[in-house]
């Protein structure tokens, strides 16, 4: 019996020892509870060692200035305890309690910042394709725009068997969180519709619809590629390249447009005008593929009439000014721009109004216009451009008139 009785003490006595082992404060992060269908965030502050205490302290601190005061106090058996904090800087520490309720060494101060939860909103999301210098895929570039993007979002790329393949972010292009650059090697990605997945800091999520989809030289090349013609053969080929999907586009050009009338009192006289069109454009992607903008533009131009015997000369009310037969037009268009695959070539369609100034002793005069145009990217951002445009003067003597244009200008 004595050595049962000692053996019991010795064992009782590490028991008591175990009990008061040292305790480690953790911070196991946080999970979102909607059981009562609102959203909550909870942290979860989780420990370790002291596994043979009895209970555990919890002090909890909240910095108010630049010191921290007693924010809650609790007790439990548990290695964690969970709870709702709002955002701020906490602190907490955590004492062990042994079978004889006795109070063992507390741990070290654990430091926690909890970030305000953002709700992420996503506008577009506007991919490009990227390939290598022998035309190879590399990967997609996805610009996204929205609102409440943090610094810190995680992006996803949502496959329809709910697969998510996440994307690199590259960058967070201003202070409000409302662009980010990703991208997702296309290795990873077959054509098709794919979700964009936006998670914020804290778990509150946004989504968008996207089509990742090969322009049509990648899929030439990438179809010689697998029939086995070698890097030189593909270095020579004279596919066109495939220009980069912007999400912004700025242009300008100069044209040459003759104006006929077609109707109205100017047909009679047999005017015809010639002159120089300046415009100036501000384009903006839209998600389902057009660009659409602001166009400005200013048309200077001389008036000929035929004399008697059919020849044409300048209308000048005064010989010795020839700049009285000078006039000036400025106008403002709502201009749409559809690119053709590979964005080398685009249809162009404009409307809006003009003003005329000058026009020799004859009143100001305000037209509405029409116009379809057809460019061609020949080289890098320069191009070429062509249309016909429609005019129909608003003014006691009206008309209308057909002015068909070609032009040079460049897009970037």
């Amino acid at each position: 019996m004595a050595t049962n009785g000692r053996f019991f003490r010795l064992f009782f006595a590490a028991y008591l020892f175990l009990g008061l082992t040292y305790v480690s404060a953790q911070n196991s992060g946080y999970y979102i509870n909607t059981e009562d269908g609102g959203t909550h965030f909870i942290q979860r502050l989780a420990w370790s060692g002291g596994e043979y205490a009895l209970q555990y302290e919890l002090v909890i601190e909240n910095r108010v200035g630049t010191t921290y005061r007693n924010y809650r106090r609790e007790f439990t058996t548990e290695l964690y305890f969970d709870i709702s904090l709002s955002p701020g800087s906490y602190r907490f520490r955590v004492t062990p309690y042994d079978v004889l309720n006795r109070r063992g060494e507390a741990s070290e101060w654990k430091y926690i910042e909890v970030l305000p939860a953002l709700q992420p909103e996503l506008f577009s999301v506007l991919p490009e394709y990227i390939t290598g210098g022998g035309g190879e895929p590399l990967c997609f570039l996805l610009y996204l725009t929205g609102a409440n993007l943090d610094q810190k979002t995680e992006i996803f790329v949502r496959l329809s068997d709910g697969t998510q393949i996440t994307a690199e972010t590259l960058n967070l292009s201003d202070g409000d969180g409302e662009i980010i650059i990703a991208f997702v090697e296309s290795a990873l990605l077959i054509p098709g519709e794919y979700e964009i997945l936006v998670r914020n800091p804290g778990g509150l999520e946004a989504v968008g619809g996207v089509s990742l989809l090969l322009p049509e030289s990648i899929k030439e090349i990438a179809a010689e590629s697998e029939s086995g013609i070698d890097d030189e053969e593909l270095a020579d080929s004279s596919e066109p390249d495939t220009y980069p999907l912007k999400p912004v586009m700025f242009g300008a050009g100069l044209a040459l447009m003759p104006s006929f009338p077609v109707y109205g009192d100017y047909v009679k006289s047999g005017m015809v005008v010639y002159g120089i069109a300046a415009r100036v454009n501000l384009l903006f992607y839209l998600p389902i593929g057009i660009y659409i903008g602001p166009e400005f533009s200013a048309f200077i131009f001389l008036a000929s009439l035929p004399d008697e015997n059919g020849e044409y000369f300048i209308f000048d009310s005064d010989s010795e000014n020839i700049q009285d037969g000078l006039s000036i037009m400025i106008g403002a268009n709502l201009l749409v721009r559809k690119w053709f695959p590979g964005r080398r070539a685009a249809l162009s369609f404009r409307a809006g109004a003009d003003y005329c100034k000058g026009l020799l002793d004859w009143n100001d005069q305000v037209s509405v216009k029409m116009d379809i145009s057809f460019l061609w990217r020949f080289a890098n951002n320069i191009l070429i451009e062509g249309g016909l445009d429609y005019s129909h003067l608003l003014s006691d003597v009206s008309g209308g008139f057909f002015s068909p244009w070609l032009g040079i200008g460049f897009q970037f």
